[in-house]
């Protein structure tokens, strides 16, 4: 039998909630049922008698729904009610009987407490209750995974087989209770294999007081039912603190020792445990993040100049009651008071709402409401609020969204310290229990990113003006309206004059009919509108194009039409591997037809009658050239006698494992260099011979210097927000295959053949590039298979260790100003590892001297053919004597304590031979 219990009535009075309250208004009524999961009763507003009274329901906090008192409850005639049509019922969820205890208040429409009566004569201000359906529960405790204690758990509903998430797990000692926890992060594997929630899995850090070095044993139980985990309890020894600290230290200095230091930092890394948050851990993050934004803004951006009044612009139609009201709460809730919320109702035909909107617009003068006499979609809605707007500053704001109560505070320190006239912010997902999943933390504006997806979004500041100017939003694109005015937007400003706001300050609301909750499958026609939008805005920049969406993904392709052949010289560094050299050869002379390119075969000290024949033939070959170089292996110094000897005005680096297949992959990667002559280098999409990727653009700053995006994920798949499919602006590419201007090649100095014959100069030189005023782009539309550095073996053998660290060194004493701030990777991405999953462990000590303004990585410059970005020779002299001398460690502390080594497979480098 199913336990169904509502607490005590003094358990229901005995809590007063936190913080000031309102008085409740004066509502008639009487709750005069409680049992099993239902609530039944009357409620009238004596000021409202002739119209049914509306209350909110709030369950934990949250507006769950809107219940109207209008059944017929013939019983309180005698009463002498203006009518008997004030009655009300209400069944609470079943995602609420889930045997925790929950607490449930009635509110009016515009937030006053509602207190009704019950029997006994008690009042309930709120109603405490705990009910558990038919069900049970199953979870595994997986163990130690990663240094951290993980496992999953659901609890499955024997009538409706479903299998949920979200359990709370007790976390136990000796019988005392240590933590507790959510079982809400996402396991794809679980889902997957039961068919079950995917929310469902947990993570657990031991706490510094039980790392002591000693044997613990720890139970894990799910509650309520306090039902033991398979595979609990479990028994573990955490390293003391103290322990820890020397580890840590140890790997600091162990960077420093070239090729021993690269074992010990192996296996120094290999004994720490992992203190790792990831995507999953965002809710616990965002928690713990939310309360520093405002104080980071005021250090980064300062004061706001003046008074500048705000006008929030939100289209409604047919909203569910209880979200619409919640946003409005969130836009009154604002810490900067002086905003416009102009609502425009278009043509929604419902008595209910229409009242609403009333009582919102009298409960506040900055409340404005309008009302459409037919319906128009959400672009002419939003005109028209546009058309009333008073402010200097537009926002737009959709009606069941939510802002942080910071959000136009936050946007206007940065519009008044940048003076931007665009501006954009983080955002997340909302669902109606008020959980927050599903970050969009975003790059700074990236164009050729926009123009394959709408990654801006939410939340947008604009000037009013701008807007207008621009003709406000094309009705013929809704679904896609802001998509298209993005664009046209960008067609009026300067990349500098528009800002990117690191701060989650929108939540869109996940529902089950939203493109948030179902993604873009769910509005096909938005996603054709888009494809239009952005057609039409090329075509307005006078660029040919063909444009197409990528599978069923609000996503596109875009595809550049462009004839103009300059010429392309093919750059491919060999050292005798004969036979993959000439696969490689042989691919590009077939899948390059009708383009103007030479192939220019860089032949390091090959040997073997293989290899002499191979350079003949070749050598005798149309638009071939194959130039011998006898001298020890760099990679940088063959290329650059390789440019030397070239013809034509673009280059394209590339190794000799790799393979095209793709007839069209040169004239995709020269379009996207034509399509704009501020584009100084093209990168390609580079998969593993199983078909997962090894190159989907390199981000700066992770793991130390820098690494390949995406990484080992299925080549088809769309990766974080889509940016592993979509065409975009990064700090860097591999010149594995890498299409270069000429121009900006000689901009920047070309490679760094004396600090970086080997490791990280394609790195180098995409930074110098871009500090030479040119952008970078990687194409997902070029995909080659990459054989991984077959020609020379494994970079990282015992002889080159030592260079590889030397060279490693070199790059942060170089670029230490640029390395920690890439544009196009969100500050709050943890720099450690975990590309586009491990979040940024917040220090609230730490967190001013992060606020302080990023320098700019890049200067935004004119493109300039002639400047040279290359350090010179004085400056490096300068830094180097600045910099850090190798700490020395003795042998006994070196050794003492270390595990074993261990043979594994050595971690992957940045290189140009990757």
């Amino acid at each position: 039998m199913a336990k169904r219990a509502f607490s005590q009535q003094s358990d229901r009075v005995a809590k007063a909630p936190s913080g000031p309250v309102r008085p409740g208004r004066m509502i008639l009524g009487f709750l005069d049922r409680i049992e099993d999961a239902t609530l039944a009763g009357w409620a009238l507003d004596p000021t409202r008698p002739d119209r049914p009274l509306a209350m909110r329901v709030i369950i934990d906090g949250q507006i769950v729904e809107v219940l109207t008192c209008d059944v017929n409850r013939p019983d309180v005639a005698t009463l002498n009610l203006p009518s008997t049509r004030v009655g009300f019922e209400y069944m609470i969820p079943l995602r609420f009987q889930d045997g925790l205890r929950h607490v449930l208040s009635f509110a009016t429409l515009d937030g006053d407490p509602i207190h009704l009566p019950g029997r006994g004569g008690i009042v309930l201000p709120e109603l405490h209750f705990c009910l558990t359906s038919r069900m049970h529960i199953d979870g595994v405790l997986d163990g130690l995974v990663d240094g951290m204690i993980q496992g999953w758990v659901l609890r499955i509903d024997e009538r409706s087989r479903t299998k949920t998430g979200g359990v709370r797990v007790l976390i136990s000692t000796k019988g005392q209770p240590i933590a507790e926890l959510t079982a809400d992060e996402f396991r794809a594997d679980v889902a997957e294999a039961l068919g079950a929630d995917p929310a469902c899995g947990f993570s657990y850090a031991v706490p510094p007081e039980l790392r002591h070095g000693k044997s613990v044993v720890l139970d894990f139980h799910a509650m309520p039912e306090r039902q033991k985990l398979r595979g609990s309890p479990l028994e573990i020894a955490i390293p003391t603190d103290a322990e820890r600290t020397r580890i840590a230290n140890l790997i600091d200095r162990a960077d420093e020792l070239f090729r021993y230091a690269y074992h010990l930092r192996r296996e120094l890394k290999a004994a720490l445990p992992a203190e790792r948050l990831s995507l999953g851990d965002y809710p616990a993050w965002a928690r713990q993040n939310a309360p520093l934004v405002l104080p980071r803004a005021e250090a980064r951006y300062g004061a706001i100049e003046g008074e500048p009044l705000v006008s929030v612009l939100c289209p409604v139609y047919r909203p569910d009651h209880g979200e619409f009201l919640a946003a409005i709460d969130s836009v009154r809730a604002q810490t900067w008071q002086n905003w416009e919320l102009i609502l425009v109702d278009d043509a929604s035909r419902d008595d209910a709402l229409t009242e609403t909107l009333e009582k919102l617009a009298a409960l506040d003068p900055r409340i404005r409401v309008f009302a459409q006499a037919k319906n128009g979609g959400i672009a002419e809605a939003t005109n028209r609020a546009l058309a009333e707007a008073c402010g200097g500053f537009v926002v737009f704001f959709d009606h069941d969204d939510m802002l942080e109560p910071f959000a136009l505070e936050v946007m206007l320190r940065a519009q008044s310290a940048t003076g931007t006239r665009l501006l954009y912010s983080d955002e997340d997902k909302i669902d109606r229990n008020g959980h927050v999943s599903e970050p969009n933390f975003k790059p700074d504006f990236n164009y050729r990113f926009l123009l394959d997806l709408n990654y801006i979004c939410h939340l947008v500041l604009a000037e009013t003006a701008l807007v207008r100017a621009a003709g406000g939003l094309d009705p013929r694109f809704d679904g896609a309206q802001d998509h298209d005015l993005l664009l046209r937007l960008s067609e009026r400003l300067l990349p500098h004059e528009i800002h990117h706001v690191p701060e989650i300050l929108y939540h869109w609301r996940i529902t089950p009919k939203s493109t948030a909750g179902s993604g873009a499958s769910a509005k096909p026609r938005a996603a054709l509108a888009g494809e239009v939008a952005v057609a039409e805005h090329l075509r307005r920049r006078n660029l040919p194009a063909k444009v197409e969406r990528r599978g069923a993904l609000t996503c596109y392709r875009t595809s550049f039409r462009l004839n103009d052949d300059p010429g392309v010289s093919i750059l491919i560094p060999f050292r005798n591997h004969i036979d993959l050299t000439r696969q490689c050869v042989e691919a590009i002379r077939k899948h390059s037809g009708g383009m103007k390119i030479e192939i220019i075969l860089l032949d390091n000290w090959s040997q073997g009658a293989d290899a002499e024949a191979f350079c003949a033939e070749q050598g005798n070959l149309p638009g071939t050239k194959v130039i011998r170089i006898a001298e020890p292996f760099n990679y940088s110094m063959i290329n650059n006698r390789g440019v030397a000897a070239v013809k034509h005005p673009f280059l394209l680096f590339m190794n000799n494992d790799v393979i095209v297949s793709d007839p069209n992959w040169l004239r995709t990667m020269l379009n996207e260099a034509l399509a704009d002559p501020r584009i100084g280098a093209v990168g390609a999409k580079l998969l593993y011979p199983n078909g997962t990727v090894q190159h989907a653009g390199v981000v700066l700053g992770v793991g130390g210097v820098a690494d390949h995006a995406f990484r080992g994920l299925p080549g088809t798949a769309p990766g974080y927000i889509a940016h592993a499919i979509a065409a975009r602006e990064v700090a860097a590419v591999t010149a594995a295959c890498m299409l270069v201007r000429r121009a900006a090649f000689d901009a920047a100095g070309g490679f760094d053949a004396a600090e970086l014959g080997i490791a990280f100069n394609d790195v180098d030189l995409c930074v110098k590039i871009r500090e030479a005023g040119y952008r970078i782009v990687f194409t997902p539309d070029v995909v080659c298979e990459h054989r991984e550095s077959m020609s020379r073996g494994d970079d990282l053998d015992e002889d080159k260790l030592s260079r590889f660290m030397r060279e490693n060194e070199a790059m942060r004493d170089r670029w230490d100003h640029v390395l920690p701030h890439d544009p196009f990777y969100n500050r709050h991405f943890a720099r450690e590892g975990g590309l586009y999953r491990d979040l940024r462990r917040l220090d609230p000590q730490d967190e001013m001297r992060l606020a302080r303004p990023t320098p700019t990585p890049y200067p935004i410059a004119p493109v300039r053919p002639g400047a040279a970005a290359k350090p010179s020779p004085k400056d490096r002299a300068a830094r180097k004597a600045n910099g850090k001398k190798p700490v020395g460690m003795s042998k006994k502390i070196a050794a003492s304590k270390l595990p074993p080594m261990r043979e594994k497979a050595r971690p992957r480098r940045m290189t140009i031979q990757d």
